[in-house]
């Protein structure tokens, strides 16, 4: 069974079954209807011949196949990529091969990768694939351009949050591979789970000549990596004989290849990356294999979400949205079970969205360069729900690379609302504190923007001090940096940080009083010499319940607790 798939423009999502005569248009005797003003009434038909579907176009110049118009009729393969006016289909036949392995059929494919697979690879690197953000930026921390490539993960973060779009995402993903790469050509295939099959969603040459109906890559290479989970650097193709057998290498003058997977969070092979190079002059090496496999774990994660969101109804798809975005803000922020160790602390921290996603953020980190420094932060986005969750997760995919990079807490926030101001609108802003723990000094050297007190409780005198946190919030003002200070303060046995957002004071009661400053600092002196900071941090959190009773929540709770040890 052939079928074909809307990929862009109106009525994305949408798949039509083939009949043996199919007429496509905006017409009501169109059996494909398309909704669009700038598709005519009829405009192709599609039919088969023998074994296989053709296409025809019904005006000229009406009809391009990969990007090149078609004056006749046209074979179509699964994979082909049609475009009438506006609007881009996808082509592809179900021929109902084995679940277990999509490859293991030649039509997984497009007829011209299904090279001989007798013959495999010389493999010159291997990468496993990285399974989360930290994984990934150790993985880049070991490469001889670090900081660059650290770069590059932030644009494909904003690549992930700015393109709606699946087949938006992955061209962006090939360009910005491309521009950091010697690459020649390339594909990103994504696997239909339904029919197991790869389709080549989106292609690029470095020429930037269109593709022909030819979409490049080696199957052998390709089936490797699906097989394994691994990424695959390829030796010099040309020069291994090995590859005779192969025909479809040599006829497309491959001499390199970088080969990797993009592995969901159930461990499953949602699609490929393959990049290529035709001369000799142009190389990989295992820094490129890696930077690629972390592309590839970026682009995961917003590629699962997209091909969900796709498949439902507009009422369905809102509402697994909205909770698609929930459980990836609350995957986002680290788990009690997960806390680090940090030495001569003990921390604790809880958010509560007031709705299904919240723009309140958290977050512990760990020095990677052998000290003992860490990382405590929090902050708030102006606002509620999907867009200031969005923001959110934006910060964090900045911060965290941010922190491994930066020389101190003022060019952590500096670098921050420098991003922010970029990439998200004028009236979206969010406040912030980044604090590092210096344990060889008993010391925080913190930097305020805009944010709420701190809230630091001395043993020795049993008193709290609110300190107020000063800056600016950030993605105001692109030249901040003149209100960004560094400052510092010490902690000693038994001394406690009580750091949150304003959905604490300013939390509201049944009969519409509001939580103050004063009131949070009584609850830290009533619960602060509890054991551990969990004990203080809930404690403090169920007082406030009590005080809200039964009204709504009006804003994010997030709430964190530092006790020294």
């Amino acid at each position: 069974m052939a079928q074909i798939i809307v990929m862009d423009g109106p009525g994305v999502g949408r798949t039509f079954e083939l009949s043996n005569m199919n007429s496509i248009g905006r017409g009501d005797s169109c059996n494909i209807r398309l909704s669009s003003p700038k598709i005519h009434e009829q405009q192709a038909t599609i039919q088969l011949e023998g074994n296989s579907y053709s296409i025809v176009s019904s005006i000229a110049g009406g009809v391009l196949v990969n990007g090149q118009s078609i004056q006749q009729s046209h074979k179509l393969s699964h994979g082909d990529m049609i475009t009438l006016a506006d609007i881009m289909l996808l082509y592809g036949e179900d021929n109902q091969q084995s679940a277990a392995n999509p490859l293991a059929s030649p039509d997984a494919l497009p007829p011209h990768l299904q090279e001989s697979t007798e013959e495999q690879p010389t493999i010159k690197s291997r990468q496993r694939f990285y399974n989360n953000t930290e994984s990934a930026i150790a993985g880049m921390s070991e490469t001889k351009q670090a900081s660059r490539n650290m770069e590059v993960l932030l644009k494909i973060s904003n690549a992930i949050m700015s393109k709606l779009e699946v087949r938006d995402l992955l061209q962006h993903l090939l360009d910005i591979i491309f521009g950091e790469l010697p690459a020649d050509r390339g594909t990103i295939f994504l696997r239909d789970l339904k029919t197991n099959k790869l389709w080549p969603m989106a292609t690029k040459t470095a020429s930037g000549i269109p593709v022909s109906d030819k979409v490049m890559g080696s199957r052998t290479i390709i089936r490797n990596a699906f097989e394994t989970k691994e990424g695959v650097l390829t030796k010099d193709a040309q020069e291994d004989n090995r590859w005779e057998a192969g025909m479809s290498i040599a006829q497309q003058n491959i001499h390199a290849a970088i080969c990797v997977p993009m592995v969901g969070k159930n461990e499953q092979v949602l699609g490929i990356i393959h990049i290529d190079t035709t001369r000799a002059d142009r190389v990989f090496n295992e820094d490129h294999l890696r930077l690629v496999t972390a592309i590839a774990m970026q682009a995961s994660l917003s590629i699962e979400n997209a091909l969900l969101v796709q498949q439902l109804g507009e009422k369905k798809r809102i509402e697994q949205e909205l909770d698609i975005a929930s459980n990836i803000q609350m995957e986002l922020l680290p788990k009690p079970e997960q806390f680090p160790k940090m030495e001569g602390l003990d921390v604790y921290g809880v958010m509560i969205p007031a709705k299904e996603v919240g723009g309140d953020y958290y977050d512990f980190l760990l020095a990677n360069d052998g000290s003992n420094k860490a990382f405590i932060c929090i902050g708030d986005v102006s606002g509620k729900g999907v867009p200031a969750g969005l923001v959110m997760v934006m910060a964090r995919c900045f911060f965290r690379p941010l922190i491994l990079s930066s020389k101190n807490t003022k060019e952590v926030v500096d670098e921050l609302n420098k991003f922010l101001v970029e990439d998200t609108r004028k009236d979206m802003f969010m406040s912030m504190l980044v604090l590092a723990w210096h344990p060889d000094e008993n010391k925080f050297t913190w930097t305020g923007a805009g944010h709420e007190h701190l809230i630091i409780y001395r043993a020795a005198t049993k008193t709290c001090k609110s300190i107020r946190a000063g800056g600016i919030v950030l993605g105001m003002m692109k030249r901040a940096d003149k209100f960004f200070k560094e400052q510092e303060f010490t902690l000693d046995t038994g001394d406690a940080l009580i750091l949150y957002t304003d959905g604490v004071t300013e939390a509201v009661s049944e009969d519409d009083g509001m939580f103050s400053l004063e009131e949070v600092e009584e609850l830290v002196l009533k619960h602060v010499e509890l054991d551990s900071a969990k004990e203080i941090n809930d404690n403090i959190l169920k007082d406030l319940q009590l005080f809200m009773g039964k009204a709504p929540q009006h804003d994010d709770i997030t709430l964190v607790t530092v006790k020294k040890t």
